[in-house]
């Protein structure tokens, strides 16, 4: 309930569209951000830089008070972007992002939705219209699935005696490809729930679970061929807004407070970044 309100709240704040009106395969890029400064200037400048195909760009802010929110808020003056602020947002993880992408699904207005992590930049010109290819006549959905658990998790459960649990297997919403359509027609959310079996859905998890049950097909994308088109590096929102997320471990901080400082430095970034547009 608290994220559809936020969703229908936030919509009414939405600027200006840009205009991939009349374009049949028109996407809606949308980025949730707290607080990730340069990694969200990145992102949208790699979005202006590589992005032919016909987009909007919509980027649903909560309530940052970092070097985002001048991002933001200049990138929308611009025409850069569209911006839906989510003013007294709840900092809380999966829920906060979950009716982020609820709101953008509320405000879009082009037959397909992309969602992307504000950690994320693309790489190349014709990524998008390779998202949209991966979909094809059938899928209701594409992306990769959530990465699997690899042998150190399973070394470490072996070593607590942990019962070995099942990897949720599900296009991960960091950067995957919706038919908005499908999501509208079975009132479906972004949001984290409790399923019937007692066990939490994460963000993004319940949709392509429903889709699926309904009798929708998913096009995997393989991690290899998504690299190639999206770099990641995966929850630097924790990691630099590490007092809010206290369970955080200080090794996952370190490791990744080195990984956004390799990124901003590397030849990569720095080329996307030295001619953008974006403040």
């Amino acid at each position: 309930a608290r994220a559809a309100a936020g969703a229908a709240g936030a919509a009414e704040r939405v600027g200006a569209l840009s205009d991939p009106a009349g374009c049949a395969d028109s996407v809606t890029i949308a980025i949730p951000n707290w607080n990730t400064g340069s990694l969200l200037r990145l992102c949208l400048a790699s979005l202006v830089r590589f992005t032919k195909h016909p987009h909007r760009i919509l980027v649903v802010d909560n309530d940052s008070d970092d070097a985002s929110r001048v991002t933001v808020d200049g990138a929308a003056e611009r025409g850069l972007i569209d911006l839906i602020q989510r003013e007294g947002a709840v900092h809380d993880g999966a829920p906060e992002h979950g009716a982020s992408l609820d709101a953008a699904l509320a405000a879009c207005e082009t037959p397909y939705l992309l969602t992307l992590d504000s950690d994320a930049w693309v790489r190349r010109e014709g990524w998008l219209a390779d998202f949209v290819a991966a979909l094809g006549d059938e899928a209701s959905h594409a992306g990769a699935l959530k990465f699997p658990g690899g042998r150190a998790k399973r070394f470490v459960q072996w070593v607590r005696r942990e019962p070995p649990r099942p990897e949720a297997s599900y296009v991960r919403p960091c950067h995957a490809i919706y038919r908005v359509e499908l999501l509208r027609r079975y009132g479906l959310s972004f949001a984290p729930r409790l399923g019937s079996d007692e066990q939490w859905r994460t963000t993004g998890q319940t949709i392509h679970e429903e889709l699926v049950a309904k009798g929708h097909q998913a096009a995997l994308i393989p991690h290899a061929e998504i690299e190639r088109l999206v770099g990641h590096l995966r929850h630097a929102t924790f990691v630099i807004n590490f007092d809010a997320f206290p369970t955080l471990k200080a090794r996952a901080r370190r490791k990744g407070e080195r990984q956004i400082k390799d990124l901003l430095e590397s030849r990569e970034a720095r080329g996307i970044l030295a001619e953008t547009p974006v403040p």
